[in-house]
């Protein structure tokens, strides 16, 4: 069964693939192949079926990615019109505007994921004794939910937008640990 899932993962993300120039119904339907394939393994095995599900999954991107570049034709290299410009604050505004953006995304962001990946470990083990597989789910879980923080709070117009979404993240993580 295991070696049907992870043939089940790589198709999947040859759907992916295949979907990206041709018909995007196809795109979905690999993600969905593979996701519900992982979550098939995990099942069956665990921390280790998830592991090796995402492992297979990479090495079958890994794949598609060095077939494109291989088959590819080379582009021709035209030389820059202009020199670049780079915006460098000049106002005391504006620097501090940056260093609320980054405060919020990297630390603060940082550790609402942190939290609510806990809370979601509490909830997993609900009390009992630590296993490795709650262990691992934290593991897992925190660089995703960062990954989504970031892409909810760097799509915001201003500082005071990107504070909702490690919020909601931080005080979703307390309801857990405090249920568990």
């Amino acid at each position: 069964m295991t070696a049907a899932l992870l043939f089940v993962v790589a198709s999947g993300i040859g759907l992916v693939r295949l979907g990206w120039s041709g018909p995007r119904m196809a795109a979905a339907i690999g993600w969905a192949l593979a996701a519900a394939a992982l979550v098939a393994l995990t099942w069956a095995d665990g921390a280790w079926g998830l592991s090796v599900g995402v492992v297979v999954g990479m090495a079958a991107a890994l794949a598609c990615v060095l077939y494109a570049g291989w088959s590819s034709p080379v582009r021709e290299r035209r030389a820059a019109r202009e020199a670049p410009a780079i915006s460098i604050p000049h106002h005391r505004r504006d620097v501090l505007r940056r260093l609320a953006v980054f405060a919020l995304a990297v630390p603060v962001a940082f550790v609402a994921a942190q939290w609510l990946a806990f809370g979601l470990q509490a909830a997993v083990r609900g009390g009992g004794e630590l296993d490795s597989d709650s262990v691992v789910l934290t593991l897992f879980l925190q660089p995703v939910i960062w990954t989504a923080l970031l892409t909810v709070q760097l799509t915001r117009a201003r500082p005071s937008q990107m504070v909702a979404a490690p919020l909601v993240a931080a005080i979703a993580g307390t309801i857990l640990w405090g249920a568990a």
